[in-house]
C-alpha cells in the first residue's frame, strides 16, 4: 500500500510538473503571437504610409509643376513634324543622293583590326 501511494505521488508530481511546462510554453507562443501581430501592424502601417508617399509623388498635376519649372519642354508644333516625303529627302536614298553620298562618291576606307590596334597604341 505504501508502495502503490509514493507511486501515486510521483506520477502526480510529473503530472503537476508536465502541465506546468505545457501552461509556460502557451504563454510564450502568447507572448510571441501578440508580438507579430504589433509588428504586423506596424508594418501595415508602414505599407499605407508609403502608399500614400507614393501617390503624392507621383501626382500628374505635381509632376507637371517639376517639369514645368526645371525644363523648357512643350508640346510639339505642327512646324516641328516631318511628312513621310521631308523624311525620306533628309534620311533616305534620296537624301543620300542630294548630299552626293550616293555610288560610291564619298569614299569609304576598310578598317582591319591591326590598323585599330596601331590607332590606339599611338
Amino acid at each position: 500500500m505504501r508502495l502503490t501511494l509514493i507511486l501515486l505521488c510521483f506520477i502526480l508530481a510529473a503530472a503537476a510538473a508536465g502541465r506546468y511546462q505545457a501552461e509556460a510554453a502557451v504563454r510564450e507562443q502568447k507572448a510571441e503571437l501578440k508580438r507579430l501581430d504589433r509588428e504586423q501592424e506596424r508594418e501595415l502601417t508602414s505599407i499605407q504610409l508609403l502608399r500614400a508617399e507614393v501617390a503624392y509623388l507621383e501626382n500628374p498635376d505635381r509632376l507637371a509643376g517639376i517639369a514645368e519649372n526645371l525644363t523648357s519642354l512643350e508640346p510639339l508644333s505642327g512646324a516641328q513634324l516631318m511628312t513621310a516625303e521631308d523624311f525620306e529627302l533628309a534620311f533616305g536614298e534620296a537624301g543620300a543622293e542630294r548630299r552626293g553620298e550616293a555610288d560610291g562618291a564619298a569614299e569609304t576606307h576598310p578598317v582591319e583590326v591591326a590598323d585599330i590596334g596601331s590607332v590606339n597604341a599611338r
